[in-house]
């Protein structure tokens, strides 16, 4: 799992039972522990400090923190513009044979926090896709909320769209066109394979999350909305990736139409139908 997730900082759960090492700092039994260029980078941007268990040339650097400080340090780092892939656990330790085994039970991103703590409630957190074409698909989602919508745009209007929205973090295919650089120094970037924005996958992973045959009961139509599809087709399959848990309060998908009013407050209808 660790090239699945290459490119986040890994913050990895560890009890000291594992290592016969005491609390960290005498605070808690258990603790996130970061290593090599992740541990430097959190020994710089969080004030962690930076240690190793070894001695000499070769040692790995390593930091770490108290468990109950995960949030906090989490919302720091997302706010710094970082990935976070959470490694917890997944085995009773008395059961174990020699180390507990670990997962990534979650990666956190600008467009998948949905602590509010980490929130701004002044403000929609969007995590938005872009399938490139003429016209142009978008869709976007407050994951805190469940509400998930798509929109098939001119490609001239694209532009003037994201900068409405105002994601955290779009999606884009490896092969597309990069956006205006104004645009994405406002948001995170995340190239994601091409195949996430195929037609087919797209219709099928929706219907299956919707356990609907087709998506014209949500008012959309094949012939029209099949850049919306591929949009939110991406945005599913990246939130299936991410997450690891389940996506069932996003219940239905909600077709966004040109004079429709976009709203930013994150408390109230992102579309008004």
């Amino acid at each position: 799992w660790f090239q699945q997730f290459k490119g986040n900082i890994f913050f990895c759960f560890v009890n000291p039972c594992d290592f016969g090492a005491h609390s960290f700092e005498g605070t808690s039994n258990y603790f996130y522990e970061v290593f090599f260029e992740d541990a430097k980078v959190c020994a710089r941007d969080l004030g962690l400090a930076l240690t190793s268990r070894e001695k000499g040339e070769n040692a790995v650097p390593m930091a770490g923190f108290p468990h109950h400080q995960l949030e906090s340090y989490l919302g720091k780092l997302i706010a710094a513009g970082f990935r976070v892939a959470v490694c917890d656990q997944v085995e009773d330790p008395k059961q174990a044979k020699g180390l507990v085994r670990r997962e990534v039970t979650r990666v956190v991103t600008p467009g998948t926090v949905t602590d509010e703590a980490l929130l701004d409630p002044r403000q929609s957190n969007y995590l938005a896709a872009v399938a490139r074409g003429d016209p142009a698909g978008v869709s976007w989602v407050e994951l805190s909320t469940g509400r998930f919508v798509a929109a098939t745009f001119p490609r001239r209007q694209l532009a003037d769209q994201l900068a409405r929205l105002s994601p955290t973090e779009c999606l884009l295919a490896e092969g597309a066109d990069p956006i205006p650089g104004y645009l994405s120094e406002q948001m995170m970037l995340t190239r994601r394979p091409d195949w996430a924005f195929a037609q087919r996958s797209a219709r099928d992973a929706l219907a299956k999350h919707f356990g609907t045959a087709t998506l014209e009961g949500f008012g959309f139509a094949p012939e029209h909305d099949g850049p919306a599809i591929r949009a939110a087709g991406a945005i599913l399959d990246y939130l299936s990736e991410t997450q690891k848990s389940s996506l069932d309060h996003i219940e239905r998908l909600i077709p966004y139409r040109t004079g429709d009013a976009l709203d930013q407050n994150r408390h109230a209808l992102v579309v008004v139908d």
